[in-house]
């Protein structure tokens, strides 16, 4: 029995591009392809960091790096990699895959994912954690992390 859904919380209000990788191991070509998801309803968290000497250097680029938290909530076209693998029906989440803050219009390929993620940056980054936080009927959620 669901008790709560995350997508009543006032922090799920986003749309996100998620950006899944098929590794050319898992490809009958052995070349790896690119599936674009559009996702609604997602909370997204971006901290900034800068060094001490980069406040202080004019020269210095004031941004430095930025870390991202996403959540998802759950969707009957989410399937683990292992199974969306064999067909690339619906999403999946996976280290290595991009999620971009808003609805990405360009087409994506092998030969086009770096030049679109670069096109979104800063509200672009690369999954380096991901955690289903799902099945438990509250505050079910996907977790993705990434730099």
């Amino acid at each position: 029995m669901k008790i709560f859904d995350v997508k009543n919380l006032p922090t799920f209000r986003h749309t996100v591009t998620v950006l899944n990788k098929l590794d050319g191991a898992d490809s009958p070509d052995h070349l790896d392809r690119w599936k674009k998801t559009v996702l609604h309803d997602c909370a997204w968290t971006e901290k900034r960091t800068q060094s001490p000497s980069a406040r202080l250097s004019e020269a210095a680029e004031i941004n430095e790096g930025a870390s991202y938290l996403v959540r998802v909530p759950p969707s009957a076209g989410y399937r683990p990699y292992r199974d969306w693998r064999t067909d690339m029906e619906g999403f999946t989440f996976s280290p290595g895959d991009y999620i971009i803050k808003g609805e990405v219009s360009q087409e994506v390929t092998a030969e086009t994912v770096r030049a679109v993620v670069e096109y979104y940056r800063p509200a672009a980054f690369q999954v380096t954690l991901f955690q289903d936080n799902t099945g438990t009927g509250y505050l079910d959620h996907y977790r993705l992390e990434g730099k």
